[in-house]
C-alpha cells in the first residue's frame, strides 16, 4: 500500500474527511519520514501506526482546538504534532524548534520539500529562542517532559491567550492543573491544555 492509501484508511477510522491537496501532502510527509528514519532515528513507528500517531492523532487534535495564529513547537524531531496541524489549520507561522542537527535538517527538508510557507525550523533548546519569537498564541509538545524549568520558561513568553497542548500517553500525570484534557478516540492518547499566566 502505498502512504496515501495508509492514510486514507486511518482517516477513516478516525472518520475525519479531508481535501485532496492536503491529503497529498500529509502522505508526502509520510513519504520523506519513512525515507529519512533509515538514516536517522525519528521514530520507532511504521507504516499505519506511524500514520496514525504521527499524522492523523495531531489532525484530530488539530479539528478539535482548531488553532490559528503562531504555533510553537517544542522538541519538534520528527515533525509531529506540527507539520499536520500546519498543513490542516489556518496557522500563520508555526516554529518548529529542535536543537537536534539531523532532525533540524529533515525538519528544513520537508518544509521544503512540501513547500510549507510559514513554518520555520530553529536549531536551538526552546529556552534560547523563546524570547525572539514575538507573540505565541499556541504551544505544543509531544515526547517532551513538562519540566520546572520549561514551564517557567514557557510562562515568561505566555500571554493570557496563549494554550499550552501537552500530548502524552494515557498513564502519564499532568505536572500542572488543565484547563482541558481530551482523549484521542482509537488510540486512546490523552491531550492536556494548559494557560500559565
Amino acid at each position: 500500500m502505498s502512504h496515501l492509501e495508509v492514510l486514507e484508511s486511518e482517516l477513516r477510522k478516525f472518520e475525519i474527511d479531508l481535501a485532496a491537496p492536503q491529503k497529498l501532502a500529509l502522505a508526502n510527509y509520510c513519504e520523506e519520514l519513512t525515507r529519512w528514519n533509515k538514516k536517522i532515528n525519528l521514530t520507532g513507528l511504521t507504516g499505519a501506526e506511524m500514520a496514525r500517531r504521527l499524522v492523523v492523532e495531531p489532525i484530530w487534535i488539530g479539528l478539535q482546538l482548531r488553532p490559528t495564529g503562531v504555533l510553537a513547537d517544542i522538541g519538534s524531531g520528527n515533525g509531529s504534532p506540527a507539520i499536520p496541524l500546519h498543513i490542516i489549520c489556518g496557522l500563520q507561522t508555526s516554529h518548529l524548534i529542535e536543537a537536534r542537527t539531523k532532525r533540524a535538517a529533515f525538519l528544513r527538508h520537508v518544509a521544503a520539500r512540501l513547500k510549507l510557507s510559514g513554518l520555520k525550523v530553529h536549531k536551538a533548546r526552546f529556552e534560547e529562542v523563546a524570547n525572539s519569537l514575538g507573540a505565541i498564541d499556541w504551544i505544543t509538545l509531544q515526547g517532551v517532559a513538562l519540566e520546572a524549568e520549561l514551564i517557567d520558561c514557557i510562562r515568561q513568553v505566555s500571554s493570557t491567550t496563549t494554550t499550552i497542548v501537552w500530548v502524552t500517553s494515557s498513564g502519564v500525570e499532568a505536572p500542572l492543573k488543565p484547563a482541558k484534557i481530551l482523549r484521542v478516540p482509537v488510540t486512546e492518547t490523552r491531550v492536556f491544555l494548559f494557560h500559565v499566566v
